[in-house]
């Protein structure tokens, strides 16, 4: 089952209906019906301040320029919005060059990577889409210079959503 709101993969085995329970992503309350869906109790909070902290976007003409910061250092690469788009909707979809693992009887211990790589004016940088069940839905962005960056999935498409369109 998905978070109605943020899309966040939720573990419900041990709930039953009619309980209450977090959404850890997005911090919505949410409350299991009988029929097995959830229902919206409490919207998460408002987020006040910057879109997202440690990563900045504009176009400009053809390209996405994505300026990251880890609030010292700030680095700056510059791909076609085009190319962006397309490795973003990949990730979404689940294809990328590590899949996820088959389902197993067994709980899974290990995140699922799916990577996918973009040119960018320095060179290829990777996007690693992290999934690990009960946890934030993570983008890793590693640049060309080797920096790694780590942002939820969610806010990342929000952020670009409006530059690449």
């Amino acid at each position: 089952m998905v978070c109605p709101v943020c899309g966040e993969t939720l573990e419900l085995a041990g709930y039953e209906a009619g309980d209450l329970l977090d959404c850890e992503a997005c911090g919505a309350v949410l409350r299991l019906l009988s029929d097995g869906t959830l229902e919206l109790v409490e919207a998460p909070p408002e987020e006040e301040g910057e879109a997202l902290w440690g990563l900045t976007a504009y176009g400009e003409g053809e390209e996405a320029v994505l300026v990251f910061s880890d609030g010292t250092l700030e680095e700056e690469v510059r791909t076609l919005k085009a190319d962006l788009l397309e490795t973003l909707r990949r990730l979404e979809e689940g294809v990328g060059e590590e899949p996820p693992k088959e389902a197993e009887d067994e709980p899974n211990l290990e995140p699922d990577y799916l990577t996918v790589h973009v040119e960018t004016d320095q060179g290829p940088m990777a996007l690693r889409r992290i999934l690990f069940p009960g946890s934030p839905d993570l983008l890793e962005f590693t640049l060309p210079s080797g920096s790694v960056y780590q942002f939820t999935f969610r806010e990342v498409q929000e952020l670009l959503k409006p530059i690449l369109l």
